[in-house]
């Protein structure tokens, strides 16, 4: 039938024209992004798989970098315990020195400063080894490291105490230390020494007390005067005397010109204990706070005793009794908490690739799902612009056919 208000073969041209438009702009989009995918409309299913897929993956990339901080962070105790190895190595030297009858007290006592000054070092060197700001071996703690994509991957790693005074902490045991001041000012203390008097602290079941010579004698310096003391060297004469009484349940230091700290010795702390600063005379004011129990720790000491006293030269630890079969102790437990450190560090290597290998599994997966095939997309754009150019020609055509009418009308 032949008409003219009607062009069903111009309709169903355009009509195919438009539908190969849409997927000529589809590939066209596709090679642009290299994505298979680019909106839900490509592929719903797909694109909810992609998503995961990439969830699992940026998960799994992050995990491994995780593991890589946890591994920098092992190591650094690692080395700081492989230090305080080297010192407590040196310390028992210096012990099976002083045990010969050859020397006398003053080789003795040289003996001790340098084994002092190695156990001081020891315990700042717990005290100060840090990672990204975190002290990883003072008042022992489990380290969790997030080693896959999910909630649940971690890895637990547990990191002992390696202080001096801590050392014997065991699981259970009271271990958190509390801490308090007493109120003295430098000024009044001297004037307390001056007189000849003493000044005492009392933790409720002990007292200790100094005067000016235990000052002298722990300072090691016979020239100084009751003018000159300082807070600090009080505070280090009276700590002395805490350290030499086991059953004083306090360490004490110098706040300031102002006062000291007392901190209660660890395994002391279970218990609520009332400290009393008081004088001989009357130069130095009454003080006194009660300190609350200390609660239950869940850390195990790396030393195997408590060793605070070795970082004192007073009480000349290089040589008492015991000295070396404590070391002997120290040096297994710090060879049992690098073998934890060791063999969690070689975990999380293993770790380390197998979330390589996991990442690199999943993103081929991905780019299964995702990614766009260029071979066959460049063949769609081809037969895509091929119909496109057969289509105009096509409309052409037919928008001509209704021209014949006019032949009919001559």
């Amino acid at each position: 039938m032949t008409v003219i208000n009607t062009n069903v073969a111009a309709s169903l041209t355009a009509n195919a024209m438009k539908h190969n438009q849409r997927a000529m702009e589809s590939t066209m989009e596709r090679l642009a992004t290299g994505f298979r995918i680019n909106s839900a409309s490509d592929d719903a299913a797909g694109l909810a798989i992609g998503t995961r897929m990439d969830a699992q993956i940026r998960g799994l990339n992050q995990a491994v970098r995780n593991a890589n901080d946890g591994i920098s962070l092992l190591q650094t105790v690692d080395g700081a315990a492989a230090e305080m190895t080297n010192m407590f190595q040196r310390m028992r030297e210096l012990a099976v020195q002083s045990e010969t009858g050859t020397n006398s007290t003053s080789d003795i006592s040289n003996l001790n400063q340098e084994f002092a000054a190695l156990a001081a070092e020891v315990d700042r060197l717990a005290d100060d080894t840090t990672f990204n700001g975190i002290n990883v071996m003072k008042a022992g703690q489990t380290m969790s490291f997030a080693i896959g994509a999910d909630e649940a991957d971690t890895v637990s790693v547990a990191l002992n105490d390696f202080n001096l005074a801590n050392g014997g902490a065991t699981v259970g045991e009271v271990v958190a230390q509390n801490t308090s001041g007493l109120v003295a000012s430098q000024a009044n203390l001297r004037l307390e020494l001056a007189g000849g008097g003493s000044i005492s602290i009392d933790d409720g079941d002990t007292t200790i007390s100094i005067d000016l010579t235990n000052v002298i004698e722990t300072a090691n310096d016979q020239a100084l005067l009751a003018t000159t003391v300082t807070s600090a060297q009080i505070a280090a004469a009276l700590d002395a005397k805490a350290v030499a009484n086991e059953n004083f349940s306090a360490r004490i230091t110098a706040t300031s010109e102002t006062g000291f700290t007392v901190t209660e010795k660890a395994g002391q702390a279970n218990s609520t204990d009332t400290y009393s600063l008081v004088g001989s005379g009357s130069d130095v004011a009454d003080d006194s706070f009660t300190m609350a129990a200390g609660t239950s720790g869940t850390s195990n000491g790396v030393l195997g005793a408590d060793l605070s006293a070795y970082s004192n030269t007073v009480t000349s630890s290089v040589n008492a009794t015991g000295t070396i079969a404590a070391i002997d102790t120290a040096l297994d437990g710090l060879s049992s908490a690098r073998a934890t450190i060791g063999s969690a560090v070689a975990r999380l290597e293993f770790t380390v690739d197998s979330l390589s290998n996991a990442s690199v599994n999943n993103t081929a997966a991905r780019s299964r799902v995702m990614d766009a095939d260029y071979a066959a997309e460049t063949t769609e754009l081809a037969r895509s612009q091929i119909i496109a150019q057969a289509s105009t020609a096509m409309l052409s055509q037919a928008n001509q056919q209704a021209q014949s009418v006019l032949a009919l009308l001559k």
